[in-house]
């Protein structure tokens, strides 16, 4: 009887194994739904890009529905004989400059809450979700957009805002903001 019921039970648990659904990286199922709880109130510590952060428990996260521009590249500092950076006056910020100041302004240091969509996970196995500020509740993917700080991207199956996205696209184009102000 005993061997019956360890081969009853391992039987059992190989069935459970076989066809329990297998979760992947870029799956929306979580076993553990309540880890959602985490996101609802944390704070950035670091903005990356117009479209990474990373925050208070070095979750590195990628706002949906936009693509940052290049980040300006930081040129080798010019020193004086005495070894002290000479500080270039420029006149203006390049646009990339804009953008990023935008985003930390915007995000570092501030409380958010995160929602998700059907994927969770880009190809880098960053967190994909939407942003939003806790303090008035706006959204930091369409703002960013809004301004002219980002291009639009949109990918399925990441659709819940895509209108709200390409109307904020329309604006920030037919008000020639950031990017656009050029056309």
């Amino acid at each position: 009887m005993r061997g019956h019921s360890s081969l009853t039970i391992f039987l059992t648990l190989t069935l459970v194994v076989c066809l329990a659904p297998r979760a992947r990286p870029d799956d929306a199922f979580d076993f553990f739904p309540s880890a959602d709880v985490r996101y609802k109130k944390i704070r950035v510590r670091e903005v990356r890009s117009t479209d990474t952060i990373v925050l208070e428990n070095d979750l590195k996260v990628r706002l949906i529905g936009l693509k940052a521009l290049p980040l300006p590249e930081q040129a080798e500092a010019e020193r004086d004989e005495h070894g002290f950076v000479i500080k270039e006056d420029r006149p203006y910020a390049t646009l990339e400059e804009r953008a990023l100041r935008f985003a930390k302004q915007l995000l570092e240091g501030k409380l958010v809450r995160l929602e998700f969509d059907v994927r969770r996970k880009d190809d880098g196995l960053k967190t994909l979700a939407y942003v939003f500020l806790i303090d008035d509740d706006r959204m930091a993917n369409e703002m960013i957009i809004q301004n002219g700080y980002a291009s639009l991207h949109i990918q399925p199956p990441n659709m819940k805002y895509a209108e709200r996205f390409r109307a904020a696209y329309r604006a920030a184009r037919e008000e020639r903001r950031g990017i656009h102000a050029e056309f």
